[in-house]
């Protein structure tokens, strides 16, 4: 994982351009946050509340219960990060899905990291994904591959 300052979200270095591993060391100043850029088979799921979108309100329960039991956090804004290794053989994009959830991939996506501790110690909470939400990630953010190049469908299963 490539670690990095933010502030207000936004990286204040050339993160794309850090070798892979970079760890930040040291405190983190008053005012900034730590940020993380996924590597290697890692995803993370950002569940988003802004306004009046709710993306826990687009999760199908089946895929909820499995990503609460990967390891996850809370974010700032009452929304979830959680992070996975993904299992699938699909190149998944770095997006949004307009509906309150995000995908974060490696080399070109990141999250702002929350917890105290480092990601390091929780390496060995993430899950891989199951067929079932590996179905669910590519239905969401891949594109089909018919030649219109129009997006899936999701799945709009609202949690009970």
């Amino acid at each position: 994982m490539k670690e990095f300052l933010v502030r207000n979200k936004k990286p204040i270095c050339k993160w794309g351009s850090l070798q892979k591993g970079t760890k930040f060391r040291g405190a983190i100043p008053y005012g900034y946050d730590l940020g993380i850029a996924p590597e290697d088979d890692y995803i993370v799921v950002d569940v988003d509340r802004h306004g009046d979108k709710d993306g826990f309100k687009k999760i199908p329960v089946d895929i909820k219960i499995e990503l609460d039991k990967t390891f996850n956090y809370p974010t700032k804004n009452n929304g979830q990060h959680f992070w996975l290794r993904y299992s699938g053989d699909k190149k998944l994009p770095n997006k949004t899905s307009g509906t309150g959830i995000d995908l974060r991939v490696r080399g070109i996506g990141y999250v702002v990291w929350y917890p105290k501790e480092p990601i390091d110690n929780y390496i060995d909470k993430i899950n891989k994904t199951s067929e079932n939400l590996n179905k669910w990630i590519e239905e969401v953010f891949c594109y089909s591959n018919k030649q219109n190049g129009r997006k899936n469908k999701q799945r709009n299963i609202q949690v009970k």
